[in-house]
């Protein structure tokens, strides 16, 4: 018999208990091969990608005789202009590909989740402020103006991760806020207020775990957009020139696309790749953590 005066709050799920939640959503998404098959390249990618790029390229930028060797067995996808062997320029491009696409992803869905919570729950004029901010960002071609922003004050690698995570946001926050404008007539949210549940335990506690399965399908979607669009300023020159990128190897090797195809192929491959593959992800998850599944209580 509980003692009076004790909360009726229920004690949070043991990790035994969390992991035999998890197994409906591992049913569903294993069978989306090509989204575990995604997984599985982009780990082994995240993984092994920097150790081998340490390892077998260095100095990504040494140079060498060989000007626009073909691929051999010395330098596998051959060498460009100045001799730097595009292997190993490749697999630092790739290594900053998934940093970029990781670093605004988690920027992105972290202001996309605190604003949608926040404008879904306490309503009135900061659900009006926050979603007017946010139609605006989606009505700007954002990639025009982190285009703009990044000519003008320098196209640094820390710089565009921060210009995209703070315009990539609305699309996170808009799919909370719905979902927590739903929650919040629900009956646990009212017990949670008659107990006197102070705001941030209410959103935090009990909101916020349920609103992650389809946020969690949109991080991956987040990290192609961010690919795609850091190799698109690189492509144009306004990137980062101290860092290797795909986008900066790909405007590069046009130069000499007609006389050595492998210099823009492999980088242009690269990214088509990375993109591909965290579309596959993104749609397993959406998939996996469909609500109509009865599988949103896995976050739980």
């Amino acid at each position: 018999m509980p003692e009076i005066g004790r909360s009726s709050r229920a004690v949070p799920a043991s990790v035994a208990t969390r992991l035999r939640r998890l197994r409906p959503f591992w049913r569903v998404f294993r069978r989306q091969r090509q989204a575990v098959v995604a997984l599985a390249v982009l780990a082994t990618l995240a993984v092994v990608g920097p150790p081998a790029a340490a390892v077998f390229a260095p100095d990504p930028g040494a140079l060498s005789e060989d000007v626009l060797a073909p691929p051999s067995p010395r330098h596998p996808m051959g060498t460009d202009y100045l001799g730097r062997d595009v292997l190993g320029r490749l697999l630092h491009g790739i290594n900053t590909s998934l940093v970029v696409g990781a670093a605004v992803a988690a920027t992105a869905t972290t202001i996309g989740i605190a604003l949608g919570l926040l404008a879904g729950f306490y309503g009135s004029w900061t659900d009006h402020v926050i979603m007017r901010v946010a139609d605006g960002l989606l009505i700007i071609p954002t990639f025009f103006l982190v285009l703009l922003v990044a000519f003008i004050f320098g196209g640094g690698l820390g710089s565009v991760v921060a210009l995209l995570g703070v315009t990539a946001w609305p699309q996170i926050s808009r799919i909370v806020r719905a979902e927590v404008l739903t929650l919040r007539e629900e009956a646990f949210v009212a017990s949670a207020r008659a107990l006197g549940t102070p705001d941030r335990r209410i959103i935090f506690r009990e909101l916020l775990p349920n609103t992650l399965p389809p946020v969690i399908a949109m991080v991956a979607l987040l990290g192609s957009y961010a690919i795609l669009t850091e190799a698109s300023l690189s492509f144009l020159g306004v990137g980062d020139p101290n860092v290797v990128s795909l986008g900066q190897m790909l405007t590069n090797g046009l130069e000499s696309a007609t006389t050595a195809w492998w210099v823009p192929a492999f980088p242009g491959a690269a990214i088509f790749a990375l993109v591909v593959l965290l579309n596959a992800l993104g749609d397993g998850l959406n998939i996996a953590l469909n609500p109509r599944l009865g599988l949103a209580g896995v976050m739980v």
